[in-house]
């Protein structure tokens, strides 16, 4: 299937983001690059496809259908996978870092296999064409979503993190 050149740009992330994750791991398990990595280019994107693209599938399938279901789930997972990576210290960040790439990499793949061309097939063309100013402004906030960083508890005065 060829696909709309508006999925070819969410295809190409995928592959550029694959090819990223096949880079061997630093020191840390290469943590720091994955959470540069989804900070800066994944969590936009998952949102862009959380805001625009799957409440538009939504119009056209049942929202329980099991495309939409597993993104948002899959989704969900890798918040999780990102909080465990960044309050992860000495070996267990980059066992938490390896975790989160494996993860990425099954996910990139399911969208490329099943996402995709749901959407192209359920929305057509058109209608992605027509969706692409509401994606561009979805994915272009860089900063992440609360849920992506570890509560934040003030305490006398001052700012300190604590583990989830």
């Amino acid at each position: 299937m060829t696909l709309c050149p508006q999925l070819r740009r969410l295809s190409a992330d995928h592959a550029r983001w694959l090819a990223e994750l096949a880079r061997p791991a630093s020191a840390d398990g290469g943590g720091a690059r994955l959470l540069a990595l989804w900070d800066a280019e994944i969590q936009p994107h998952c949102r862009a496809e959380e805001e625009v693209l799957l409440p538009e599938l939504a119009r056209r399938l049942s929202e329980a259908d099991a495309v939409i279901v597993f993104t948002s789930g899959d989704h969900l997972v890798l918040r999780r996978l990102v909080r465990d990576l960044r309050s992860a210290t000495g070996p267990a960040a980059a066992v938490a870092a390896a975790a989160l790439a494996g993860r990425l990499a099954e996910h990139f793949h399911f969208e490329e296999r099943t996402l995709l061309p749901a959407l192209q097939e359920t929305l057509g063309c058109d209608r992605l064409a027509e969706l692409q100013g509401e994606l561009s402004e979805a994915g272009s906030s860089r900063s992440p979503r609360p849920a992506d960083r570890p509560p934040v508890t003030h305490v006398a005065g001052s700012t300190k993190g604590t583990k989830p």
